[in-house]
């Protein structure tokens, strides 16, 4: 006589199934994971690199726009109220300029995550597809 067919083995081959499908879920999570932490890394190091050259140029650029000014100055000594004047003008004209700017930049969207967003977009057309 066989033994009376209980089920146990379509139970474990069922567990079996979800723990390898849980343990794909977590690989393929952490691989996300890990792809967002280098994109981090690297926007972090770029706008290092960026505010470091940007406050170089203008540190220098205000130093030699001072230094100009005040040739002219020198240059124009009867005048120079007239010269002060004028480049306080330019200068006010350039800043307003400049604010205008950095407000169009802010309203643009950030690319930061991009490659993080199509990896998990094209995660779950397979989940849903898997063929």
């Amino acid at each position: 006589m066989t033994a009376p067919n209980t089920g146990e083995g379509s139970h474990g081959g069922l567990f079996a199934s979800l723990k390898s499908l849980l343990l794909t879920l977590l690989s393929t999570g952490r691989t996300r994971a890990e792809l967002l932490v280098v994109e981090i890394e690297e926007e972090k190091f770029r706008l290092i690199g960026l505010w470091m050259r940007a406050t170089g140029i203008a540190f220098l650029t205000a130093l030699g726009i001072i230094m100009a000014v005040f040739s002219l100055a020198l240059a124009f000594w009867e005048q120079r109220v007239l010269v002060f004047g004028a480049f306080a003008g330019v200068f006010f004209i350039a800043a307003f300029w400049l604010a205008f700017s950095l407000r169009r930049q802010f309203r643009k969207p950030s690319r930061l995550f991009q490659g993080s967003l199509g990896e998990l977009e094209q995660d779950i057309a397979q989940l849903r597809d898997p063929q």
